[in-house]
């Protein structure tokens, strides 16, 4: 089925960018070497490094939180997800790239009578990401919630990645989050935690953490409140498996 383009969001760091947007390239590469020898009639090539890039272009916005002040200097590092849609606003178990990237371009070229764009380029700093799923879309909580369940159809046993992005903080509870797994859809058997991300709701930003070994077939976010005030947090879960 074919996936309509305006139903994409963009979350760098602590930060959405998606009205700032209007085009995505997500290219994933892996160096080819030549090593073809004497005597070959046909070119022998071995894969090399990867390289996963996400380069971002849109409209210059310089409001604060915005794609100017967030991107303007090149210098950023954590996570950066593209969460797609299905022909709608992207929802639980939609497709997401996600990377642990460093940010190595921003440009703009201002044009007589046109809007003013920015490109940014932002590429892995290590294997650790790429395709996967939504385990929550950005969305607002204001108590312990457990995130709807991901069928993967199966368990995998190659470890993966999960991305947390803060995009809204707490101004005085706190947040344990966690993604775990199951071997049922009602996490009554079989349940371990994947990953314990650090960031606690209290200010915005990204964090990656590794998983090791086997992810069962059954996924969601836990987020534990501490406190008693009721904050709104607005955060976002994404999980690839490798």
């Amino acid at each position: 089925m074919a996936l309509a383009g305006d139903h994409i969001q963009v979350l760098v760091g602590g930060y959405e960018l998606t009205g700032d947007s209007n085009r995505l390239v997500i290219s994933e590469n892996r160096a080819m070497h030549d090593v073809t020898g004497f005597g070959d009639e046909v070119h022998w090539f071995i894969p090399g490094q990867r390289t996963a890039a996400v380069e971002h272009l849109g409209f210059l916005n310089a409001e604060a939180a915005r794609s100017h002040p967030v991107l303007k200097s090149a210098n950023f590092s954590g996570a950066v997800s593209v969460l797609i849609g299905s022909n709608t606003a992207p929802a639980v178990s939609d497709l997401v790239y996600s990377l642990d990237a460093l940010q190595g371009r921003y440009g703009s070229m201002p044009e007589a009578g046109k809007y003013v764009p920015f490109g940014a380029l932002f590429a892995n700093r290590a294997g650790t990401g790429g395709w996967g799923v939504v385990l929550a879309p950005p969305s607002t909580i204001t108590n312990t919630t457990n995130g709807t369940t991901v069928d993967n159809g199966s368990a995998t046993a190659n470890g993966g990645s999960a991305f947390l992005h803060i995009l809204q903080a707490v101004a005085s509870d706190t947040y344990t989050i966690i993604v775990h797994g199951a071997t049922d859809s009602g996490f009554t058997t079989g349940v371990t935690t994947l990953a314990t991300f650090t960031l606690n709701g209290s200010a915005l930003g990204s964090e990656r953490v590794a998983i090791s070994g086997s992810i069962p077939q059954y996924v969601r976010y836990q987020a534990t409140r501490t406190g008693s005030a009721g904050n709104s947090l607005k955060l976002a879960v994404t999980l690839v498996r490798f």
